[in-house]
């Protein structure tokens, strides 16, 4: 009963605490207090040194005006700072000019405030007067000189390196956002070419059927729209991943077969090989289909005779060559690009958008006479990053 009013009440002061810290950094807050503390730190560390190795006397009080000294200083610079933060829309050129006069003047300011501090033998001599009046007249003006030279340059090398990690930061953004940008144009892609990847599918598919309506085989046309329509619950399915096992997609298309041949039962064979060292491979959903669809359309209802399709999945040094080859030959004319472009347009696109220059399409006639296909992919760590 004690907890909960405590953790709102904490959780209130933190959001307060933060909010106040947001509206005096409102941007790179963790790179501009960082590095102010740090740069100054770092003067104030040499100041100390300064005064031992000068055997000056050190004592609390002398700490005291320096850490006065110091905020005064953080001050100037959070005031830079917000210049910046003003001027940000002109880029980096913009806060490299405030580096220059605008600096310069806050770095004239600081040394006045600690010519206040310190008296006018220097602001490193350790003879400390607080407040005491600035007397121009009684000043060393080349100690006043230096002075204010040495914290113009410390403004400048602060401004430098706010400067560089934000345009770093800014950058590093900038390429994160173009990343999933580009990310997500390839899932754009990928998903517009698996809807032109279906429709012509469907279309082979839907040829098959009136085949067998044509040729009087009602009852296995009526089989064939049951099979294709449990296929293509599959296809849905699956062609939603980018990604899916090699088992997965060669079953898939083994079962596009088993539905094939209902439509060409004497003429219709198969057979697959996948080696062992390639199991588990990672492949595009639904990337052999339209070699499957080719090798039937143009192998096996263009002819009379027995026509055998194997599919084999073998390393290929580095790469996965995943091959459909069935019998007769591939025919360079124009007719046969036509006819055979959709599909195979298809599956370079993908993979370029998959894999870049990765991976590959290759296909020709073996020399046993058979039409041969090939795609070369990767292993999956080379693929392209995809969510």
């Amino acid at each position: 009963m004690i907890s909960g009013p405590y953790d709102r009440s904490q959780q209130h002061a933190q959001s307060a605490t933060s909010g106040f810290w947001q509206r005096l950094f409102p941007v790179n807050r963790d790179i501009a207090m960082t590095s102010m503390v740090v740069i100054w730190a770092g003067y104030l560390l040499f100041a100390v040194m300064f005064l031992f190795l000068t055997r000056s006397a050190i004592s609390a009080m002398i700490l005291f005006d320096y850490l006065m000294f110091i905020g005064l200083a953080l001050v100037a610079t959070w005031v830079l700072y917000r210049a910046i933060l003003t001027v940000g829309a002109g880029g980096v050129s913009a806060g490299i000019a405030l580096l220059t006069l605008p600096a310069m003047a806050l770095a004239l300011l600081i040394s006045i405030l600690g010519f206040r501090i310190v008296d006018d033998t220097g602001i490193f001599a350790g003879n400390f007067q607080f407040f005491a009046n600035l007397a121009p007249a009684s000043t060393r003006w080349p100690d006043f000189l230096v002075a204010t030279f040495v914290h113009y340059l410390v403004l400048a090398g602060w401004g430098g390196i706010y400067l560089a990690f934000s345009h770093a930061r800014a950058t590093q953004a900038e390429m994160v956002r173009s990343r999933q940008l580009d990310q997500s144009t390839r899932e754009s892609e990928l998903r517009a070419l698996r809807y032109q990847l279906n429709p012509h599918f469907v279309f082979n598919a839907l040829n098959s059927v009136s085949s067998l309506i044509i040729d009087r085989k009602n009852s296995q046309a009526e089989q064939l729209v049951e099979d294709l329509a449990d296929f293509m619950r599959v296809v849905l399915k699956e062609g939603s991943e980018h990604m899916i096992g090699l088992e997965q997609e060669i079953d898939q298309q083994v079962r596009y077969l088993q539905i094939e041949q209902v439509r060409f039962p004497d003429r219709l064979t198969y057979d697959v090989q996948i080696d062992e060292n390639v199991r588990g491979w990672k492949i595009p959903a639904l990337i052999i289909q339209p070699l499957i669809e080719n090798a039937i359309k143009h192998g096996v209802a263009s002819s009379s005779d027995p026509v055998r399709i194997s599919i084999s999945a073998q390393r290929d040094g580095p790469r996965l060559r995943l091959t459909v080859m069935n019998d007769g030959q591939i025919k360079r004319d124009l007719t046969m690009d036509r006819e055979t472009g959709t599909g195979l347009t298809n599956i370079r696109e993908r993979l370029s958008a998959v894999y870049g220059h990765e991976a590959a399409l290759t296909t020709g006639n073996s020399i046993d006479g058979m039409a041969v296909a090939s795609v070369i992919v990767p292993d999956d760590s080379r693929a392209l990053q995809l969510s």
